[in-house]
């Protein structure tokens, strides 16, 4: 999942942020914070993927924010946006971590939505497309657990996965081969369409090998059994894509 978090004490203007991201960005989970001590507190607790936060707070500020957030997150965008142009604060924003410097009134908001798309396209994305939603959540965990810096979606069914990968698009998929009315070719030439560098893990709770040939017939590249016993085997296939491919 997209973590995200806004720190901004002006609240309509975290409000048309907020708004923002989640009209292009259904998946993204966001967090808000209108102080620095709340902004910490949060961001310590758990991990964000994406902080924006303004400068000048009550109870403190952005940059030392920024400064806590990236040494205990490295991997954590991090894009300071104020209302001040001032080449002391650009610097000073980069020189505490941050990794973008943004104008509130000057950048667009096509500007904000190509930073976030353009920070994605670095990312390595999975899509885990799975009906049972407790099979889903323990998928997730295994791959926060061995991987904390992958973004990890999730879809219970085909209508849901287009649209993730249409926005995300994803450079791993974890297929469930038994969800009702699939038609596997199909829906992976449609996923390549959104997502051409997608690679597809197959799983299922049947026969492996009943479903093994058809589906790597439809272009899917590994099969695995959708249970526990395939953890393993899931993890060692990741491992060997450690490096993920770029998005173009």
């Amino acid at each position: 999942m997209l973590n995200t978090l806004i720190v901004e004490d002006n609240a309509t203007y975290r409000q048309s942020l907020r708004h923002l991201l989640a009209g292009r960005f259904p998946e993204m989970l966001i967090a808000e914070a209108a102080d620095a001590e709340e902004a910490l507190r949060q961001a310590l607790s758990r991990r964000f993927d994406l902080i924006f936060t303004d400068i000048r707070l009550p109870h403190g500020n952005g940059l030392s924010l920024t400064k806590t957030i990236k040494t205990d997150f490295a991997d954590s965008m991090v894009c300071v946006i104020t209302s001040h142009d001032i080449l002391e604060y650009r610097e000073a924003a980069f020189q505490n971590g941050a990794d973008y410097f943004m104008v509130k009134g000057e950048s667009t908001e096509a500007e904000i939505i190509d930073l976030v798309e353009s920070w994605l396209r670095a990312r390595f994305i999975t899509l885990i497309i799975v009906s049972d939603a407790l099979y889903r959540k323990q998928l997730a965990m295994l791959l926060s657990i061995h991987w904390p810096v992958m973004i990890v979606a999730e879809a219970e069914n085909l209508t849901e996965a287009i649209g993730k990968a249409t926005t995300l698009r994803p450079n791993l998929v974890l297929l469930d081969l038994g969800l009702a009315n699939i038609h596997l070719a199909e829906l992976v030439r449609e996923l390549k369409t959104v997502s051409e560098q997608a690679r597809f893990i197959g799983m299922t709770t049947d026969d492996l090998q009943a479903y093994r040939a058809r589906a790597l017939g439809c272009g899917v590249d590994y099969c695995v059994p959708l249970d526990p016993a395939g953890h393993t085997e899931l993890v060692t296939i990741l491992n060997a894509l450690h490096t993920p491919p770029v998005h173009h």
